[in-house]
């Protein structure tokens, strides 16, 4: 099957290069290698304009145009501060809360092996809040588990 898409205009690939670079920017801030390179693997696979616009040169264009000219070079690294161990640990990744896992997490339809640390540790959080018990607790995020092991113990 060949790919019908057509070849966009250099205005709508940097439009849809927005939300790319917006999302690039908070896998590099809040969570790690793996997202960082989904993002840009994404960026990649955008149907580049005619003209030869490339991703390698778009993206940091796209990217310069969101940062704010009037901070200074201190302000915008305000961020690195808290970093313990230098430029190294920027690729550690800081899990981020994703309020819709937090939420299918306590209706005990995302298990605890599909949330992050963060919304695990919200999940038990909001269930202590409501007097739920540590095995209580831990039962409920187990929950598929269990199951898959009970579902395996009566096909054998």
């Amino acid at each position: 099957m060949t790919n019908t898409q057509p070849t966009p205009s250099r205005e709508d690939y940097a439009t849809r290069l927005v939300p790319i670079a917006a999302r690039l920017v908070a896998a590099v801030h809040d969570e790690g290698p793996d997202a960082i390179l989904s993002a840009l693997n994404r960026a990649r696979a955008l149907p580049t304009p005619a003209d030869g616009t490339r991703v390698e040169d778009a993206l940091p264009v796209v990217l310069a145009a969101m940062v704010d000219p009037a901070r200074t070079p201190r302000q915008l690294l305000a961020w690195t501060t808290e970093l313990d161990h230098g430029p190294a640990e920027l690729l550690v990744a800081r899990p981020r809360l994703n309020p819709a896992a937090v939420e299918l997490g306590l209706a005990g339809r995302l298990p605890r092996h599909a949330l992050n640390s963060a919304e695990v540790a919200e999940v038990e959080r909001i269930l202590r809040r409501r007097g739920w018990t540590a095995e209580e607790i831990a039962a409920h995020l187990d929950a598929d588990q269990a199951a898959s092991s009970d579902e395996a113990g009566v096909a054998a």
